[in-house]
């Protein structure tokens, strides 16, 4: 089927995209793309999203598969959902021409699950800044508009958690003092989003206070504890995250079993072993790829032969 034929194909509600079809969204040179701009908008928003949606699992399946221009111009569609599944599409992206939308949307959109989504998506560019891959004029941007979200009265609480989420990438006093905040807060959702943040500053400073909360009574925040013990990577956080390995909660086990993999060390190794015998085939399953991940960092460059 020919691209002009797909296209018209597209806007049939009855027919569903192929596999073979939807890869023709894949790199679309400009000529095509102008076609495609044309019958977009023809496109039911039902129909618009399910496409978006497969276009986000086969990017995922195949990295070689590049459907940005595709979501880049759904990002302006009149829809908030088909917005959102654009966003969504963008999360993995290091193009900085997709960094001004994204910024338009966090700062301007009026669906708040679009904002949420954007000020997600954008966290993937201040981890790009923390590792000095971007341009110090769009790390201030970026900065600025997750600082705004923040503090901007009546923001719904799901845009300001994403965004203090995202800011932990970034290195500066005030991102210190937001994290905190948010876990003085009342509210149980900022406590687990501040955690998050913890762990994805990079900063152990903030290592005892994660520990503290390794043994809190809410599972949601067990597990980020947990989680952020793994991204702070310090072996003194092992004896904590083998004490949830018997968690009420699987997903904290899980959680546990991979930081273990992040941390590693001896007694890690150890912790992770005695996963395997614990005749449960997700948590044996999990244990064997922490153990796998602590072998590839102890010798990046071996060659192993069965």
């Amino acid at each position: 089927m020919g691209f002009e034929d797909f296209l018209a194909e597209l806007k049939d509600e009855s027919a569903s995209p192929r596999y073979s079809q939807l890869l023709q969204l894949s790199a679309l040179p400009s000529e095509s793309l102008q076609k495609f701009k044309a019958v977009w908008p023809l496109v039911s928003e039902e129909r618009k999203r399910a496409v978006l949606g497969r276009l986000v699992d086969l990017s995922e399946d195949n990295l070689e598969l590049d459907f940005s221009s595709v979501f880049k111009v759904s990002l302006a569609d009149k829809e908030a959902g088909v917005r959102e599944m654009a966003v969504r599409g963008l999360w993995e992206s290091e193009d900085r021409t997709v960094i001004r939308p994204l910024l338009r949307l966090l700062e301007k959109d009026p669906a708040t699950e679009v904002r949420a989504t954007a000020a997600a998506a954008l966290g993937k560019f201040a981890e790009l800044a923390r590792d000095g891959k971007l341009l110090t004029q769009d790390e201030s941007r970026i900065q600025a508009a997750f600082i705004a979200a923040i503090g901007r009265d009546g923001e719904d609480l799901e845009v300001r958690r994403r965004a203090i989420e995202a800011i932990a990438s970034l290195d500066s006093p005030l991102r210190d003092r937001i994290i905190q905040a948010a876990y003085d807060s009342d509210d149980s959702r900022l406590l687990q989003s501040s955690i998050y943040a913890m762990g994805r500053s990079a900063d152990v400073d903030w290592l005892p206070t994660v520990v503290k909360e390794t043994g809190h009574e809410s599972p949601a925040i067990r597990y980020e504890a947990a989680v952020a013990c793994g991204h702070l990577g310090k072996e003194g956080v092992v004896p904590h995250l083998i004490s949830l390995l018997q968690d009420e909660d699987l997903q904290v086990q899980l959680a546990a079993v991979k930081a273990l993999g992040e941390v590693g060390g001896p007694l890690a190794k150890r912790a992770l072993n005695r996963c395997l015998e614990m005749e449960d085939e997700v948590i044996e399953q999990a244990a064997e790829e922490a153990l796998g991940d602590i072998e590839f960092d102890e010798d990046p460059l071996a060659l192993r032969f069965d």
